[in-house]
């Protein structure tokens, strides 16, 4: 996958809608929920851009067998998630597991539960 971290809330909202339907939508099939769900008053170029973006990233594919473009996710929510995190740890943490939870956990200590869910992890 090209960028895969850092999407705008709009193109997480795109994203969203794809992996909830699970198959491949129209243009005018996202336009009709951006308008009556999300209330957005996009003109057609403002959702394309939207969509051409996704795809020069990776996110987004399209099928053109039919009469109309279908746009579908390339990637499921998890893997753009765990792609995210393994791009945080690698550019924030200098690629270090242990600091990562040292940030995350601060000044809090781990329950037992918690030190036992680790163990099982690593």
């Amino acid at each position: 996958m090209g960028r895969n971290y850092g999407l705008s809330n709009t193109e997480m909202l795109i994203m969203e809608l794809l992996w909830r339907t699970g198959e491949p939508m129209s243009f005018k099939e996202i336009m009709d929920v951006a308008q009556n769900e999300w209330k957005k008053t996009w003109k057609a170029q403002t959702l394309n851009t939207y969509l051409i973006n996704l795809q020069k990233i990776k996110m987004v594919g399209t099928d053109r067998s039919s009469t109309h473009y279908m746009y579908y996710a390339l990637c499921s929510k998890e893997e753009l998630i765990h792609n995210w995190t393994r791009h945080l740890v690698e550019e924030c943490f200098d690629n270090s597991i242990s600091r990562l939870f040292a940030a995350f956990i601060g000044d809090k200590k781990l329950s037992e539960e918690e030190a036992e869910e680790l163990k099982k992890l690593l």
